[in-house]
């Protein structure tokens, strides 16, 4: 709709180094967030090589380039290069789009979810015109959040300040989910925006491609992770709490 094409129409791409691709339009599909272009299998079988070279091996690096600074902010976080970052390839079970290749990529890094689902994480993330990255914490059951709500009411100098944290490091509050209902209509009013989200997302987006083939920038993400690091160690001790009080189990990554 944005770009006013159909079926049968050619569309114009230009990555991050100002080369155009044209590319014939086979299919669309609708994505709540976002917007992707897929790639053809066959688009995919021809270059394999080099987009594992140009994308996923440096997507690797980058985790390892980070690891040293994850185990320091939290000991239990899992950093596999190979499984935390996302395949070209796409799962199409139970999506009603079968476009299987994908350009977006991202990498995530938290504790393992098989022991810790939904555990709190940070992240990366670039797709054709624009980069990201910052720290998220979804439960797969909403309630949940309330334990991150109650920590902010038990410690709100804590809570305020981890949100200071993450000022500086560059980045913007959102939750994605909200309680319509005032749940909690005696708390203090500079912590009501928060108390009613179902997940929250702190991110940093950015247009300049040319970053990407920049070294700098995995000193610019390593900076700003550390500096958002009270608001992760504030969400870890919540999801603590879940687990000990078993609203959150390890068996719940099987669902």
């Amino acid at each position: 709709d944005m770009l006013g094409v159909t079926y049968g129409d050619y569309i114009t791409f230009i990555d991050g180094d100002d080369i155009r691709y044209q590319f014939k339009v086979e299919n669309i599909t609708k994505n709540h967030v976002g917007h992707y272009v897929y790639m053809s299998k066959e688009f995919y079988e021809e270059h394999k090589l080099e987009l594992k070279e140009g994308i996923t091996v440096p997507m690797r690096q980058i985790v390892l380039d980070l690891s040293g600074l994850m185990y320091e902010i939290d000991d239990k976080m899992f950093t596999d290069p190979v499984r935390c970052v996302s395949r070209i390839y796409r799962d199409t079970r139970g999506n009603r789009s079968k476009i299987k290749y994908r350009e977006n990529m991202w990498l995530m890094l938290r504790r393992y979810k098989n022991e810790y689902p939904s555990a709190p994480f940070f992240y990366f993330e670039f797709l054709p015109n624009s980069f990201g990255y910052g720290l998220g914490f979804w439960t797969w059951k909403q309630s949940a959040f309330k334990e991150v709500h109650n920590l902010i009411l038990d410690k709100p100098d804590e809570w305020l300040e981890a949100l200071d944290a993450c000022k500086q490091a560059g980045f913007v509050y959102g939750s994605r989910d909200n309680y319509k209902k005032d749940m909690y209509p005696n708390a203090p009013k500079e912590l009501k925006p928060y108390l009613s989200a179902k997940n929250m997302e702190f991110s940093y987006k950015s247009f300049d491609m040319n970053k990407i083939n920049s070294s700098a920038l995995i000193d610019e993400i390593k900076l700003a992770f550390d500096l958002a690091s009270p608001m992760y160690t504030f969400w870890a001790k919540a999801y603590d709490n879940m687990l000990s009080k078993g609203i959150i189990k390890p068996e719940d990554a099987m669902r």
